[in-house]
């Protein structure tokens, strides 16, 4: 087996696994099973891939200390500097708010965001799209191509999760529409950023850091606005 023969799987993985998962579960099981789902095959991609190929070939060489602490704290300064900016403007504090966050506990909350976003979303995301998926693709491509396309995928990915948090804040259709629309487009460019990281710096290890840092904080923020009691801004009067 080449690197080439594992593009077509992981490409079919990236379009429309998560996206299939997403549409089957009962809305009630989607927020524990549905990335229990894709992380367990994302999981063992990696493994798979690790075994056959080596584990530098796919980006999980050790990553550099000092790469890792610097991008890590300049990520969580500036989402918490932006996170900080939108709770104070009740105008955009509307666009931090997940129900689903604020309808956990705080013990749920703690272990969404402190293991379950790093290590289960963000570490298997990395491994599969800026390790695996990303050798596969560069063996086949120019550099160019393979950083669009698997931001691309990464964006596709993100189809199923942009479905559930529209539903999740009661978007109607076409609202929705727009809100997946949007999640692509945004993902597509965080994916571009993230494999530009991993071949600067050789692993996936630092892309781990800003992906985990970003969720990690976005997640934060989403329940601090749900809970945050918006108060309504008082219209202007107009006086003769």
């Amino acid at each position: 087996m080449s690197l080439l023969a594992t593009a077509i799987p992981l490409i079919i993985y990236a379009v429309a696994f998560q996206t299939i998962v997403y549409l089957l579960l009962p809305i009630r099981f989607r927020p524990t099973w549905a990335p229990l789902a894709t992380s367990s095959v994302g999981a063992a991609v990696v493994v798979v891939a690790a075994v056959w190929f080596g584990p530098t070939a796919i980006g999980l060489a050790g990553p550099d200390g000092g790469l890792l602490a610097s991008w890590g704290s300049a990520t969580l300064v500036a989402m918490c500097t932006v996170g900080v900016v939108m709770m104070s403007r009740p105008q955009l504090r509307g666009h931090l708010a997940d129900p689903r966050m604020g309808a956990m506990s705080s013990r749920t909350a703690a272990a969404h965001i402190l293991v379950r976003i790093p290590l289960i979303t963000v570490v298997i995301e990395e491994a599969v799209f800026r390790g695996v998926l990303h050798a596969a693709l560069i063996a086949v491509y120019p550099e160019p191509m393979a950083l669009w396309g698997g931001a691309l995928l990464f964006g596709l990915w993100h189809i199923g999760p942009g479905l559930d948090q529209a539903h999740a804040n009661e978007r109607r259709s076409m609202a929705r529409f727009v809100h997946v629309a949007i999640t692509v487009a945004a993902t597509t460019a965080a994916g571009a950023f993230l494999v530009w990281l991993r071949i600067e710096t050789g692993s996936i290890w630092v892309p781990v850091a800003v992906h985990a840092g970003v969720n990690m904080t976005l997640a934060a923020f989403a329940r601090l606005a749900t809970r945050t009691k918006v108060t309504p801004v008082p219209a202007l009067e107009i006086t003769a």
